[in-house]
C-alpha cells in the first residue's frame, strides 16, 4: 500500500534509484533535489534508470529544488534525508516544520548523523537507516544501482515500532530490508568499513586495489578499523552484521603471526575484489566540496576521547583530510608514509 505524504530530499545517486523503485511501485514521493539542473532534468525527461543488462527505464516524476517550492505537498508522513553528511542536521531543521504531527525523518547517511540530527529535532522524530547497496548519478536525473543489498532501518532505541514496520513495507520496494533492533551496532559496522576504506583514499587519491598491494599500507587499513571497533566496544556497542562479519577485519593489538597472516590474506583479497572502488570522499573533493570527514574518523576521534581511549591513526587522517580540504596537502601517495609514521609511534 503507498505510503501517504512521503518526501525524499536529495536525488543523487542513492535518492535517485530510490525514488524511481517507489514511483514504479505505485508510491507518489515528493521530491526535493537542492539543485537546479537535477531538477530541470527530471521534470523533463523524468527518472532515467539505467538497468542491469544495460536498458535505461523512464519514470515520469516531478522535482522541486527547494523544501519552499514543496510545501504546498505536506504535511509529510515520513522525510527520507539522503544528503551528504555535512548537511543533514539543518536539512532536518527545516523539513520538521512541514511533518504531520507524528511524522518523522530517517537519516541515510554515511557516518553517524543520527546523534545530531536528534539533539536538533529530539530523538522522537529520528529513524535511523543504512545504506547496504550502492548508487551512481551518471548525470543529472540519469541514475544506476551498481551494487546489490540490503537497507537496514530501526529505532535509535532498538524499539520493533509500527512506524518502522510500515517504514520496511515501503523500502521492500527498492531493496531488501532488515529491520534492526540495535541499528547503532548496524551503524558502527558501516562507519568502521568506511573509516578504513573511505578516508585513506582520500589523502592517497588512489583506488581500493591501488592502496592495499602493499603489505604495510594491509596492516595499516586493519590498524585503523581496531581503532573504531574498539572505540565501539568501549561505549559497550556490539557491532551488526551488515554487508560481512564485522569481527572479520578486526585484528587484536596481540594477535599472533598466523592470525595476522590470516587477516593480511582477507585485507588482500577484499583489495582485489574491490579493486575499482574509489573513494566517494575523494569525488567530493574533486567536485569542489568538502568531505564528510567530521561524521567518519572525526566522530571516532570524539566518541574515543568520551572514553578516554586514544585512536591516534583516525586522529591522523582527520587532521591530513582537513588539511587537504584547506589546500595545506597535496592529494598524494606519499601521504600514506605519514599516516604510517603516526601507526608505529
Amino acid at each position: 500500500m503507498p505510503q501517504s505524504s512521503l518526501l525524499i530530499e536529495g536525488i543523487g545517486g542513492i535518492g535517485g534509484v530510490m525514488a524511481a523503485r517507489l514511483i514504479q511501485a505505485g508510491h507518489t514521493p515528493t521530491l526535493v533535489t537542492h539543485n537546479p539542473a537535477i531538477t530541470e532534468a527530471i521534470n523533463r525527461d523524468g527518472l532515467r534508470l539505467i538497468a542491469p543488462a544495460g536498458s535505461e527505464e523512464i519514470i515520469p516524476a516531478q522535482a522541486f529544488t527547494t523544501l519552499d517550492e514543496a510545501a504546498d505537498s505536506g504535511p509529510f508522513d515520513a522525510a527520507y534525508l539522503i544528503m551528504k553528511a555535512d548537511g543533514v542536521v539543518a536539512a532536518a531543521r527545516q523539513t520538521v516544520p512541514l511533518l504531520a504531527p507524528d511524522g518523522y525523518v530517517v537519516t541515510f547517511q554515511n557516518g553517524i548523523v543520527e546523534d545530531a540530527v536528534a539533539e536538533a529535532i529530539g530523538a522522537a522524530r529520528v529513524v535511523s537507516g543504512i545504506i547496504g547497496w550502492g548508487g551512481t548519478m551518471h548525470a543529472p536525473g540519469v541514475y544506476e544501482q551498481t551494487s546489490p543489498g540490503q537497507t537496514h532501518i530501526g529505532e535509535l532505541d532498538g524499539r520493533l515500532s509500527d512506524r518502522v514496520r510500515a517504514l520496511g513495507t515501503v523500502l521492500k520496494a527498492v531493496t531488501p530490508v532488515v529491520i534492526s533492533r540495535s541499528i547503532r551496532g548496524a551503524s558502527w559496522s558501516k562507519l568502521a568499513i568506511n573509516c578504513t576504506i573511505n578516508s585513506p583514499g582520500v589523502i592517497t587519491g588512489q583506488t581500493l586495489g591501488e592502496m592495499l598491494r602493499e603489505r604495510r599500507v594491509r596492516r595499516l587499513f586493519l590498524h585503523i578499523y581496531r581503532e573504531v571497533v574498539d572505540t565501539a566496544t568501549a561505549h559497550g556497542i556490539q557491532l551488526e552484521r551488515v554487508a560481512a562479519n564485522p569481527r572479520l577485519l578486526y585484528l587484536p593489538r596481540d594477535a599472533g603471526p598466523l592470525t595476522v597472516l590470516l587477516k593480511d590474506l582477507i585485507t588482500r583479497f577484499v583489495g582485489y575484489k574491490y579493486r575499482r572502488i574509489k573513494s566517494s570522499s575523494l569525488q567530493s573533493l574533486e567536485r569542489g566540496r568538502k568531505t564528510e570527514i567530521d561524521y567518519l574518523n572525526g566522530y571516532v576521534v570524539r566518541q574515543a576521547q568520551a572514553v578516554g581511549l586514544d585512536v591516534p591513526v583516525n586522529a591522523a587522517l582527520v587532521r591530513m583530510v582537513k588539511e587537504i580540504e584547506a589546500g595545506e596537502r597535496p592529494i598524494t601517495p606519499a601521504n600514506m608514509g605519514d599516516l604510517l609514521a603516526e601507526a608505529q609511534g
